[in-house]
This record gives structure tokens, sequence and C-alpha cells, in this order.
């Protein structure tokens, strides 16, 4: 696969400006300071890379269960990819998508929109990163899809399960305390309030977990999730959990027989996990009544949740994990799927490259089915990207604000830091940071828990 140093130094360094992106603007990779530029000058070569070596890795596989017709496709998806680096190593202009795939005309539209007066199309280094990003990770996905065997091969598919593995020991230890809570008999309402937080603070962190910044390498969480909560509290940047576990209480009040859950997922892995046990949870307590888990309908920033990630999850979970506390669990989560008291979803919005204040006049069937819930979780930093626009915010801008016109209804998010973009945070706090920690906002150390429409 080609990835040339010296082509990022010659083409996309001499290109850029060496400052930090402007505030209040929206982020673009031609700033060497911001996030974005390393993403795309190394990290996503890095990343096609290893899908394509991935790719090769199970060239046996592949052939033993397509034929040996099949070794055609394998030599176009890598030379697809190697294609895709360039492009991205040149700054070439972006081309329309070409496969007969259902959301390749709004793809091919939003290019049109972003193309000049004169036709010139955008590049990557000068258009908006958060559409950018998107549409190298869709580019990927077509250089399968034009494939005749493999346009529904997942690459990263195996790292997302060896993932899970890798954390076996810490998803043994939340989940015997989830069991031996849930056959308990005299479950004080103090403990539920004691306990939520920090159940909900587990499938926070479980957001560290992300193979897109390893290039598909397993990050094995092998310490006590609990105990793991109070350690990493110091690095709650900001942190209004009490404000939706008040809000949850408060709702016990409530007899209303239909109390939908929405959860937008993010990665597959450790975090599914963890987010599989806060629905329980909220389930077992009569928090909630449904749970809509909301993942990627394609293979998307190389861990994000597909559906065939979810009913694997579940499956190793309930049947093949070493541990009998784990498998009941999992027979608990199957019960929930098979019964429709657990739905997942995959629309089409979640890989479009648009904020989510785009969606009411894009996508309002989506729009309506979230207004009617009765809780919306957010995950991950993707998402809380296209939350508050993947603008580059004053950190101390309101998060309310920042999510603009996306209402729907009340919305928890939770995240940890990967990217420039934040908000929320109290006044001073991000240059005191800055000064022992420069890359903070990057490396996923660091955490906030937001609120809106409480």
């Amino acid at each position: 696969m080609i990835c040339s140093t010296m082509t990022i130094e010659n083409k996309l360094l001499n290109l850029c400006i060496d400052e930090s992106p402007p505030r209040n603007e929206p982020l673009v990779a031609k700033y060497i300071r911001s996030f974005a530029f390393p993403v795309l000058s190394k990290l996503t070569p890095f990343n096609i890379s290893k899908t394509g070596s991935y790719l090769s890795a199970n060239k046996n596989a592949i052939l033993q269960k397509y034929g040996a017709e099949a070794e055609n496709d394998i030599t176009s998806v890598l030379e697809k990819l190697d294609s895709l680096i360039a492009d991205i190593l040149s700054n070439s202009p972006f081309r329309e998508l070409s496969s007969d795939n259902v959301d390749v005309k709004t793809w091919n539209k939003v290019l049109d929109e972003f193309t000049d007066q004169d036709g010139n199309r955008p590049t990557w280094v000068f258009t908006n990163w958060l559409y950018c990003e998107c549409y190298i990770h869709r580019r990927i996905f077509e250089a399968f899809e034009t494939s005749t065997f493999l346009k529904n091969y997942d690459p990263f598919y195996e790292q997302k399960m060896k993932a899970l593995l890798h954390c076996e020991e810490a998803m043994d230890i939340l989940g015997k305390f989830l069991i031996e809570y849930f056959n308990k008999n005299d479950v004080q309402l103090k403990n539920l309030r004691e306990d939520l937080p920090k159940i909900i603070k587990c499938a926070l962190w479980g957001n560290r977990c992300d193979l897109s910044q390893t290039g598909g390498d397993a990050i094995a969480q092998t310490e006590s999730p609990l105990d793991l909560v109070e350690s990493l509290q110091p690095l709650m940047l900001a942190d209004e959990s009490s404000k939706i576990v008040d809000f949850l209480f408060t709702s016990l009040n409530n007899s209303e027989d239909n109390k939908t859950l929405d959860i937008i997922l993010d990665n597959a892995g450790y975090e599914l996990f963890t987010d599989l046990c806060l629905a329980d949870y909220l389930m077992t307590y009569k928090f909630v009544n449904t749970v809509r888990f909301h993942g990627k309908a394609i293979p998307w920033f190389v861990s994000d949740v597909t559906r065939k990630d979810f009913i694997a999850t579940i499956n190793f979970v309930a049947n093949t994990s070493i541990s009998e506390t784990l498998k009941e669990l999992g027979k608990r989560w199957e019960g929930y799927f098979k019964s429709g008291q657990w739905i997942f979803e995959s629309e089409q919005f979640w890989t479009l490259p648009f904020n989510f204040d785009k969606m009411r006049s894009l996508d309002n069937e989506l729009y309506s089915k979230l207004s009617k819930s009765f809780l919306i979780i957010s995950k991950g930093d993707l998402n809380y990207r296209k939350l508050v626009g993947d603008i580059f915010w004053e950190p101390t801008v309101p998060f309310t604000q920042a999510v603009g016109s996306f209402k729907p209804s009340k919305l928890l998010a939770l995240r940890t830091l990967k990217s420039d973009i934040t908000c929320g945070l109290a006044e001073g706090l991000a240059e005191r940071i800055s000064k022992n920690d420069p890359d903070w906002l990057k490396i996923g150390k660091y955490a906030v828990i937001h609120v809106d429409g409480l």
C-alpha cells in the first residue's frame, strides 16, 4: 500500500498553514495544529493500509468461501484502496461515488454543493473536515461494494470481535456486579441512585476502546470498570450526570407505558458491551421499557457498530464467553431482542456527512422518531462532533447552544475527547489543562457528560 512520508511532506504540508484552527468555525485540515491534519496525513493512510492488510491476510478464507474468481475482487479492492491513499496524499479533487447504493445520490449531491461556481471540486486539505473524513470512509466502503463477491465484506469484523475477547476479564467483573444486583429482591432506591451514575460512566469510559485510533489493533480493558470509574473521575471535565439521574428518578413516578430510550451507538467491542449493560440496567429498574439501538448501515470508521456486530456481540456473551455470569447476562439480552423490547436500527443518516441539526430537514422521519423518545443517549466522539457542528468552539460555549436546532427530545452525550472539538467547560479549565497536557483534546484521556433539554 502507498504511504509515502515524502509525499506527505512535499504535497500536503506545503499546502497547509502552521496555525491552530480559527475559533467558532468548522474544522478544516489545512491548519497543521488541528487534529484534522495529522489524521488526514498519517492516521488515515495508515488505517486504509491496514484495511488492505487485513483483506490480504484473509485471502485464503475468502477464496475458500467464494472460489478462485474472488481473487480478482481482492486485487481490485486493493488497487482502489491504493488509489484512495494516493488521492489523499496528492490532495486530488473529490470525485463522484459510482455504486448503485441508495445513498450515492445524496453523496453526489453534497459533492455538487461543495463544488464552486467555476467547477472546482473540494479537496482533502481545504474542505470541511467532517465532510472530508466521512467521504474517506464512504470511499473505503465503495471499494468493496463495487466488487462481485465482497459487496458486504467488513474488513474489520474480526478485529472488532477480537477486541471483545481482549476485554472479557473486565466484562466479567461488570457482568457479575449486574447479575448480583439483578438477583437481589431488596434493592432500595438509594442504592439505585448511588449506582446508576457508575453504570452510566462505565458506558462513557468504554468509549476509550476505539479501533479507528489504532488501525484495528485491539485495546485491552482489564481493570475493573467500576474501580476505573472512581479513579478516572478527576479526568471528567464536565459531569452533568446528576441531572440525568434526577430526571430518571423523577420519571419513576410517571406511569407512561411507552418510555423508549434511543442510543446512538459508536464502537463495537467493549464499548458496545457497556452500552448493553446500561440498557439492561435501565430496563430492569423500569426507567425505560424499550430500547432502540442506532448503528451503522455499512462498515464505518473501522469499529462502529453494524447489525452483524450487534447480533454477534450478544451471541458471544450469551453462548461463547468463558464466564457463566456473562452467559446469564447474554441470555437476558437475547430475550430482550427476541421480544422486541430491544430493537436495532441502522438508518442511512448516521453514515452521511451531516451535522445532527440538519436531520429535521434531511430525514424528517428519523427526527420524528427521535421526537417520540423518552431519552436519547449519544455515544462517542464522531456523534459528539456531529451534535455540535464539528465547530472549533470556544471551550466555554454552552453545550445547549452548540447543538443548535437539534432538539427532538432530552439528550445525554457521553464522550471521551479524541478531537479538537469541545464545549460546555468551566471558565479557564481548558487553559489550565493545556499547560500540563498539550494534546488533551485528542488522546481519549479526558471525558465529558453533557445534557440538553433538562
